[in-house]
């Protein structure tokens, strides 16, 4: 028996399905061109799978806890508004990334937000991530990313060029080494050539001398053996015999007297050899021919030179006006932030700016409260400026754009600032004096340096013991080199300085005096 109404529902049911069929088809197996039914749909992936590809889908690690819709669950089409993030947490291997915390500017899976950003302002990273290829923050990043990979890539030129020079030095100093032992072996080679020929000269001389004496004796012998036969031959003929005898009697006497003298002559010089104290000790020491020194250089993508070797050329005019900028610019402090990008300080428009030295470009700009005068550099993404007016020091962070990090309140009318292993170096004018400041502002040490200079509108720390610092005194137009005992090292004044906006030492110890009066 039909029931009224059943069959149009089951055909359009069946239409229905059919038509589901249809459209739903296993994306995965769909791009090897098979034609596979859907049997369930990935959130997480935004796209329909069937059931040997959901096996393998639960299966990886890397899919497992994605969110999962049945067959009955599963929507007609793939959503096409959003596209889904896949990245996995860092510190939750298996869990994916979907929340965003606006406090912390930071994103993580579920677990992270539970564990660590309970009391935080947490959203869902589809609910913020609208038109995000198109803020200034990703322009940014991609910005830095790019910086980034010039200061990296010039950085493995180093290391190339680093490799190359130790290959060279190896080379150049076994060369050196074989000149050595060279040289050594030639003086060795003489200084035995010289004893030889010492020695040679002594027993030609001991052997020329005896020969000598040899011979005078040889005569004797003949001369006596000769009287000997004499006599032997004229035993029996006496009156030959007695003028024999006589004469062989003086001959006695003679010889006798030769013989004395030449017995007193009969001595040989010993010689010996005796080694060169020196060398005795280099070898039973077994001292080195040399020695190896080394030393350590930073890799730098610009080799260092002393200042006098180094001749100034114009490259490029950068622009520093911004279009938020209500009057001239003035530049009283400059920072390099990275070799593309530097921070720079202008007095008169109350702000901070970043400067992009590629695109030659203003890239972010930080309105102050007061006016700020000089900056230095704490570390990679930390800065410290002073403000003139309401006596403060700022600490600026520069990871994402400028902002600030806190503040330390200080004496009115700070100027210049220089940082070291620390500790801050503040002078200030009206009156002139010096402070020496933790990170959070407690002076360590304040001294009076207003008999040497009246207006110290910059420093330089001279080396890394926090001893020593050199102030400029704008009016005077006066160098003071000065301990922080207040004992003046050196002072020097010159007319060829006019407007000072900037101090700075060298790596050699040079100092460099920015002068806007000069052309």
């Amino acid at each position: 028996m039909e029931v009224s109404g059943r069959k149009e529902w089951d055909d359009i049911h069946s239409t229905d399905n059919q038509g589901r069929q249809c459209r739903n088809l296993c994306q995965p197996c769909e791009c090897d061109g098979d034609t596979i039914e859907a049997e369930a749909f990935c959130e997480t992936c935004n796209e329909f799978i069937c059931f040997p590809c959901l096996k393998a889908h639960r299966k990886f690690a890397i899919s497992k806890n994605h969110v999962i819709k049945s067959k009955n669950e599963m929507p007609i089409s793939r959503e096409k508004q959003k596209d889904p993030c896949s990245e996995l947490c860092s510190v939750h291997y298996t869990e994916i990334i979907k929340f965003y915390c606006e406090d912390h500017n930071s994103v993580g899976c579920g677990d992270c937000m539970i564990l660590s950003h309970k009391t935080c302002s947490v959203k869902l990273v589809n609910d913020v991530s609208d038109s995000y290829n198109t803020r200034e923050e990703l322009v940014q990043i991609r910005k830095k990313m790019a910086t980034l990979l010039r200061r990296i890539s010039s950085y493995q030129d180093d290391i190339v060029d680093g490799i190359k020079t130790a290959d060279e030095m190896r080379e150049r100093i076994m060369k050196e080494i074989g000149i050595f032992r060279q040289e050594i072996n030639e003086y060795l080679d003489n200084a035995e050539a010289d004893l030889m020929k010492r020695i040679d000269q002594l027993t030609s001389k001991q052997v020329s001398k005896l020969g000598h004496m040899q011979k005078e004796f040889e005569s004797m012998d003949t001369e006596m053996r000769e009287c000997q036969d004499k006599i032997t031959k004229n035993s029996d003929k006496i009156n030959q015999l007695f003028v024999i005898a006589k004469l062989a009697h003086k001959k006695i006497e003679a010889s006798q007297i030769s013989t004395e003298q030449l017995a007193f002559k009969c001595e040989i010089e010993i010689f010996d050899f005796e080694r060169s104290w020196e060398l005795d000790k280099l070898l039973k020491g077994k001292l080195p021919i040399g020695v190896i020194n080394e030393e350590k250089r930073k890799f730098c993508t610009h080799s260092k030179k002393s200042l006098k070797d180094v001749q100034t050329t114009l490259l490029k005019s950068l622009n520093v006006r911004s279009v938020d900028d209500k009057t001239d610019c003035y530049i009283s402090g400059m920072a390099l932030i990275s070799c593309d990008e530097l921070m720079l300080v202008d007095f008169t428009n109350y702000c901070l700016k970043l400067l992009n030295v590629e695109e030659n470009e203003i890239t972010c700009r930080f309105k102050t409260n007061g006016q700020p005068w000089d900056v230095t550099s704490i570390n990679a993404g930390l800065f410290a400026v002073t403000l003139v007016t309401t006596g403060e020091i700022l600490f600026i962070n520069t990871s994402n754009g400028i902002s600030k990090s806190n503040s330390i309140k200080v004496r009115n009318n700070c100027r210049g600032i220089d940082y070291s292993n620390g500790v801050l170096f503040v002078p200030f004018d009206y009156p002139a004096c010096g402070q020496l400041l933790d990170m959070k502002g407690k002076v360590m040490k304040e001294f009076d340096i207003a008999k040497h200079c009246q207006y110290p509108h910059y420093i330089a720390s001279c080396n890394d013991d926090n001893k020593t610092y050199i102030v400029f005194d704008y009016f005077k137009t006066a160098l003071v080199e000065f301990t922080v005992d207040v004992n003046v090292k050196d002072k020097v004044t010159s007319s060829d300085i006019k407007s000072p906006r900037q101090l700075v030492m060298t790596h050699d110890g040079a100092i460099i005096v920015c002068c806007s009066g000069i052309q």
